[in-house]
This record gives C-alpha cells, sequence and structure tokens, in this order.
C-alpha cells in the first residue's frame, strides 16, 4: 500500500506531462507535490481531457463535480508555483527533446474510431465526445443515429432525446448494450431510453451510407436478446449459462433514416508520441498512462497515474 501522502522526493526531477486529462494532471499534482518541477502539456483550451464531454449530460452532474475539482486543484497548484501549464499547446517529438527534461510521460488518451464503409464521405458524421462538447454540430438534425452501444454511445442517446429532443436510434453489434457496465446505470439509461423513445437495436452491423440512409445488417433471430431486458444482469465472460437459448445467424438488410450519424465505437491508445520519444531518446525516463496506455476508466487512469508517480 502506498501511503496518502507520499514522501519527497530523493532526486528531484523536471518532467513533461503530454495531456490534460485525469491521468496526466493527477500525475501531475503528485509529482509537483513530492517535489518535482512539472510542465503539464494540453492541446486544447481545457483542462480535463474525456471528462469534458463526459460531464456534458445534466445526468453526470456528479462527474463534473469531480471534473471541476481537478480542474481547480490543477489551476491552484500552477498558483502556487508547483506545476506550469501550457495550454492549446500540442508538444512534438523536436519540441520536448530541446527542453531537455529528466522525465517525460504522456498521457494523451486514445485514436477515435471510425468506419470505413460505402457512403461515408457523403453522410454527415461526428465523434460523440466531440458533439458533446459541441453541440452546434447537430445544426438542423432531428433524425439522429449512434454507432456503438457502449456507455458513451448510450449516454450520448439520452442526452441527445431528454435534452434535445431528438429522434434518436442507436446501434450495436454485440447481443447486449453497455456490456461491462455497472448493472444499475446500464438498468438506469435503459429504462429511461425506452421511456422516451430511444430505439436500440443489438446484434447489428452498418454496411454503408445511401441517400440519407444507414444500412445495416440485422440479426433478427428470435433468440437475440432484448435490447431492452434491464432485470437480468449479464454475465460475466467466464461464466456460461447452459440455459440461455443459443442465437442463429439470421441476417437481414434494413435501412435507418438519419439527419447525423455520430460514432461512439471506442478508439485504441494513441502511443505514437511515446514510441518516438523512446526511438528518439528524448529523454532519460519516459513512460506511457491512461487511455494512451490502454483504455480504461477514470479509477484506472489515476491508479496508474499515483503509482507512477510516487515511484520517481
Amino acid at each position: 500500500m502506498h501511503p496518502a501522502i507520499p514522501a519527497d522526493a530523493k532526486i528531484k526531477k523536471h518532467i513533461a506531462v503530454i495531456g490534460a486529462g485525469p491521468a496526466g494532471c493527477n500525475f501531475a499534482l503528485q509529482a509537483a507535490a513530492r517535489g518535482h518541477k512539472v510542465d503539464l502539456y494540453e492541446k486544447s483550451g481545457s483542462i480535463g481531457g474525456k471528462m469534458n464531454p463526459g460531464s456534458t449530460p445534466k445526468g453526470k452532474f456528479d462527474f463534473n463535480n469531480y471534473r471541476m475539482y481537478v480542474e481547480a486543484t490543477v489551476i491552484k497548484a500552477a498558483e502556487e508555483g508547483m506545476i506550469d501549464i501550457f495550454l492549446n499547446t500540442e508538444c512534438d517529438l523536436d519540441t520536448l527533446k530541446k527542453k531537455s527534461y529528466d522525465t517525460i510521460v504522456t498521457a494523451i488518451g486514445t485514436k477515435a474510431a471510425e468506419l470505413n464503409v460505402p457512403g461515408y464521405e457523403n453522410m454527415k458524421t461526428a465523434q460523440a465526445t466531440e458533439l458533446l462538447e459541441n453541440p452546434e454540430l447537430l445544426g438542423e438534425a432531428k433524425k439522429v443515429v449512434i454507432i456503438g452501444g457502449g456507455v458513451v454511445g448510450c449516454e450520448t442517446a439520452y442526452w441527445l432525446s431528454f435534452e434535445k429532443n431528438m429522434d434518436v436510434t442507436v446501434l450495436e453489434m454485440l447481443p447486449y448494450l453497455m456490456d461491462g457496465a455497472c448493472t444499475a446505470n446500464r438498468g438506469h439509461l435503459i429504462y429511461y431510453m425506452k421511456k422516451n423513445g430511444v430505439k436500440l437495436i443489438n446484434m447489428a452491423m452498418v454496411k454503408g451510407f445511401e441517400n440519407s440512409k444507414v444500412k445495416i445488417s440485422r440479426n433478427t433471430h428470435k433468440n437475440v436478446p432484448n435490447p431492452y431486458n434491464t432485470w437480468q444482469p449479464i454475465l460475466p465472460k467466464n461464466i456460461e449459462n447452459p440455459l440461455a437459448p443459443k442465437v442463429k445467424d439470421e441476417y437481414q438488410e434494413e435501412f435507418l433514416d438519419a439527419d447525423l450519424v455520430v460514432f461512439a465505437m471506442g478508439g485504441k491508445p494513441d502511443d505514437s508520441l511515446y514510441y518516438a520519444l523512446q526511438e528518439a531518446h528524448a529523454a532519460h525516463e519516459i513512460y506511457n498512462i491512461g487511455d494512451s496506455f490502454t483504455a480504461g476508466r477514470v479509477l484506472e487512469a489515476n491508479r496508474a497515474a499515483y503509482n507512477l508517480a510516487v515511484k520517481l
């Protein structure tokens, strides 16, 4: 167990942290508290990373409280001279090498996934995180199709339905929406999406876009799980229910009207800068934490940040 208040560092270092999301911010705070000189870089104009779009829906007020706490704590540390913050600053390899840092920590998140299917270039699209931060991207849209029925996709659907009065459809290729989410949170979102008329379609794949329509291939077998079912918990992947009815492949094509298509398919770690820094030997120590190491929750990002900060 690490102490709640880590001891001062024996060797004080000059550290660059790239990315002011939860991992970057919490690492910067802990490292600065131990006496290191920390420069925190963020390419956007705000602190918080993916916590910013994630706290947009009114129902996420508790998460927004935490986001504001992190932001206020980082700003206070900067005012006290513990951290130097550089917003609207995108760091590249050459810039970081010239600074001669002892340690560089990358925490730049993920690269969002997109679909490469016919007709993509003719469709109005947006990433869910981008839309949550910039609602003006909705324009005149009334019918929205969200591709990806994980937590981000369903929270975006809830927000669009209740706060923007949109006609929303959520597509998920797996048998269950929000698979892996907390049962209580999952049940709450699905219940209210159903109540407000959000259409949920599971076991469906997008095949293309044609004339403002989304072409999908949907499994219509009788044993496909009911996407609105909230009373039955989803079993862990390593537990098989021998009584569960088998689902056969019976796919048929359908077309869905859409003024806007929103991508909520997650992403993969953006570790390109980390490996470029490694190859160039840009610092004595180079680390990669948060979603740019492996996609996860704020909990995992904070844990990785603390564990690294107390060891440097």
